[in-house]
């Protein structure tokens, strides 16, 4: 047994060394690179969770206290390959992977819950998860200031540790340990695993959102990968029919038939001949259209000239009797020869003054 634990322990070392090596990787996380290593280490931490299943290393019936310090790190297995999954790119993908980590992650937190390792405010915080309770705004943002607070004080405690092990997942005490030495290790473990646990109430959060929104994205491409389907096949059958495609009647600067000799777009037969004649004649500007007759008569239809007219009023003659209108007639015809007298003739012209 204790050869398989020391190929137990190598696997895991390797697999974990990778995986922190990404957490500080400056590649960018699509790139070849990147995701091989990603891959390797997914492949290191699925030969650890086999083995371990294999080695019977962890009893349902066993508490945290009745496991030992060098086999409680092998409980991060799960874990790793949660944020494993979520570390691959590829949209085709995303869903399958995004199941997969929230597997992982559901197996991690059960073996957590097993073996008596989550406080009392996580299993609070993994009810509410699971439950989807109802929160109001204050109480949310308390929460996660609280976790906030929280992590940054974990990951202070496992800086120290690290200063204090030299390692970062106790690598370097595979042999016989100082029961000192043990027991910060052991500590240093737990740490990791409160911090883990806290991480990965944190990403099935993102999780439970991400995939709602990709299944209802994978939904409206299979609706329209079917309309398209059947458009091609209605597409299929017209051209068999020898109907056009409606798509490309109005296509007016498409070909007229495909190479197999059936149309595209409607188009009509015409004999041009005889316009191209009529045309050879014709002037330049265009005809009238009716005769000057034929306009006026319209325009008369139409009321906008009246025709005939009233006859002009006859002068009404003095009578002989009516001293009253000869007066003022003889009056009237006094005044015009007093005008013509002090107006004579061509007095309005320039060139018939005399001065």
């Amino acid at each position: 047994m204790a050869g398989n634990d020391e190929s137990l322990s190598l696997i895991f070392q390797r697999a974990e060394a990778l995986f922190l090596d990404l957490q500080k990787s400056s590649l960018p996380s699509n790139s070849d690179e990147f995701q091989s290593k990603v891959n390797t280490s997914i492949k290191g931490f699925e030969r650890s969770a086999i083995m371990v299943r294999q080695l019977s290393l962890f009893s349902d019936n066993e508490f945290m206290e009745d496991i030992s310090t060098k086999d409680l790190r092998f409980l991060l297995t799960e874990y790793y390959l949660g944020e494993l999954f979520l570390k691959k790119t590829g949209q085709d993908q995303r869903l399958a992977d995004l199941s997969t980590s929230k597997e992982h992650f559901d197996h991690f937190l059960l073996q957590c819950e097993t073996h008596d390792i989550l406080t009392p405010q996580d299993k609070k915080y993994h009810e509410q998860l699971t439950t989807n309770a109802p929160k109001d705004a204050a109480t949310r943002r308390g929460e996660k200031i609280a976790r906030f607070k929280r992590e940054k004080e974990m990951r202070q405690q496992i800086e120290e540790f690290h200063k204090i092990l030299g390692t970062t997942s106790g690598s370097g005490h595979e042999g016989e340990m100082s029961s000192e030495v043990e027991d910060q290790y052991r500590d240093f473990v737990l740490l990791h695993l409160q911090y883990a646990i806290f991480q990965t109430m944190e990403q099935l959060v993102g999780i439970q959102q991400e995939i709602p929104m990709l299944k209802e994205l994978q939904e409206r491409k299979n609706s329209a990968g079917s309309s398209d389907s059947r458009a091609a096949t209605r597409k299929n059958d017209d051209m068999r029919d020898g109907r056009v495609d409606s798509s490309t009647i109005w296509n007016a600067t498409g070909p007229l038939m495909d190479p197999q000799g059936r149309p595209l777009r409607p188009f009509m037969i015409t004999n041009k001949r005889n316009e191209m004649m009529k045309g050879v004649f014709r002037p330049g500007h265009n005809l009238p259209t009716m005769t000057i007759e034929e306009y006026l008569d319209q325009e008369m239809e139409r009321g906008n000239f009246l025709s005939g007219g009233t006859e002009e009023p006859k002068k009404k003659e003095a009578d002989d009797n009516d001293e009253a209108a000869i007066d003022a007639e003889t009056l009237k015809a006094r005044e015009w020869d007093n005008f013509k007298d002090d107006n004579p003739k061509g007095w309005g012209n320039k060139g018939g003054r005399h001065g």
